[in-house]
């Protein structure tokens, strides 16, 4: 169903934003195909969103189709050491499904927010795994309906990008190994407790703020400079994790914009290291 002026603060996990022009939340391949066809004869622009993790939507909301596939394709399938899980399945649900039935390559990602389309889109990856590790096969659509598959190794997996996955992820096919449960269930329990000591998990965020520059880390920068705790509005650098810019009371999305410009430009000016945005701006 395509909704008209449809608020999408309540999609995105810092909890502002304005008001899609239009919006759909498709759960199968027809209903996108559906959806991206009234984008392409309205010609309309078109935004996809999966979970709402890892981006930052204007107060002003967004011109065009939002499409959310948050619930598209929510299944997993095992064939042996192979593993196909749809678009909308959580990838720390994944994680935690691969350990429980025996199957090495995804425990690291415990905990990592949001959903198997945009985690492949984004090569997410934590502690010693990416996407790009396991990813064997990836279906795809194209923005004009046509369904395809692309290989992992032609996926132009980098640094939190895919550069060669044009369209809409409907789902993956990852290659793991068995392995015993208990030892990755205990691995995943770790991990968990690492996030939790670690990371701000009490407000509203987008998760990590800045990409890991080459040979040094965000957060330590951004604490090297003194920012820690640092304010707009309702927006604030987080005490225990330099990287997290949390929403602690009625953020708006410009403070939290302001906030990371403030940010980049401190670490710039004192440390000559230029910060590549993590998080994705949609409608900025």
């Amino acid at each position: 169903m395509i909704k008209k002026s449809y608020p999408l603060n309540n999609i995105c996990t810092y909890r502002t934003g304005g008001k899609a022009e239009y919006y759909s939340r498709v759960r199968t391949d027809a209903e996108l195909k559906d959806a991206l066809s009234f984008a392409h004869k309205n010609k309309l622009e078109i935004i996809i969103l999966g979970g709402g993790y890892n981006v930052l939507i204007h107060d002003k909301g967004v011109k065009g189709m939002v499409i959310n596939t948050a619930g598209l394709n929510v299944y997993i399938i095992r064939d042996g050491e192979t593993v196909y899980a749809g678009a909308g399945v959580s990838i720390d649900s994944l994680a935690e499904w691969a350990c429980e039935n025996g199957l090495r390559g995804l425990e690291d990602m415990s905990g990592i927010p949001g959903t198997v389309g945009g985690a492949v889109k984004m090569n997410a990856g934590a502690f010693t795994q990416e996407i790009k590790d396991t990813a064997a096969e990836i279906d795809m659509m194209s923005t004009d309906g046509r369904i395809y598959q692309a290989k992992g190794a032609d996926a132009g997996f980098g640094y939190r990008r895919a550069d060669n996955l044009k369209g809409v992820v409907l789902g993956a096919k990852f290659h793991l190994k068995n392995a015993d449960s208990e030892e990755l269930k205990k691995r995943r329990s770790e991990i968990l407790a690492k996030r939790t000591d670690k990371q701000p998990l009490d407000y509203p965020s987008c998760g990590s703020v800045f990409k890991r520059p080459e040979g040094n880390f965000a957060g330590t920068l951004i604490e090297q400079c003194g920012l820690k705790g640092y304010r707009i509005g309702g927006a604030i650098v987080s005490e225990k994790h330099a990287n997290f810019i949390l929403n602690i009371e009625n953020a708006t999305s410009s403070d939290i914009y302001n906030l990371i410009c403030h940010v980049r430009e401190t670490v710039k000016e004192k440390t000559g290291i230029t910060l590549e945005q993590e998080v994705r701006l949609i409608g900025f």
